[in-house]
């Protein structure tokens, strides 16, 4: 007979902010029903449709699958204790209020002012 040792569900935390590591099998059996009824779903909408599909495909499936899903587990779980320190933005903020920030400056309204009549002068040349 066949007996499957289940980890407690309610012993995942330590009673830290922080999850204890989980090992392969733990990861396995986490995302393993979801594999299965995933493709599965999948291969019975593609036998409505008229394709049709072998056991080794509906395997194979799976066993692709579980793989991603633990791989990504991993990779989530490595992104979590180790984070990317944040960038400063080049910018200084939001695009939005970076016109506030800056300082008055009177010569600015002097070349925009000049820049207008040019603009002005222009089409009045070519018109």
């Amino acid at each position: 007979m066949l007996r499957l040792r289940v980890a407690p569900r309610c012993g995942d935390y330590d009673g830290g902010m922080s999850r204890r590591a989980r090992s392969l099998v733990q990861r396995v059996r986490d995302h393993i029903g979801f594999s299965v009824i995933a493709i599965g779903v999948l291969f019975i909408v593609l036998r409505l449709l008229g394709v049709r599909s072998t056991f080794a495909g509906f395997a194979l499936s799976v066993v692709i699958t579980l793989g991603l899903n633990v791989g990504l587990s991993y990779y989530n779980d490595h992104r979590a204790r180790n984070p990317r320190p944040q960038r400063q933005a080049r910018g200084g903020g939001d695009i939005r209020f970076r016109e506030d920030e800056r300082r008055y400056d009177p010569r600015d309204v002097d070349i925009r002012e000049r820049a207008e009549q040019r603009r002005r002068g222009r089409r009045d040349e070519n018109h």
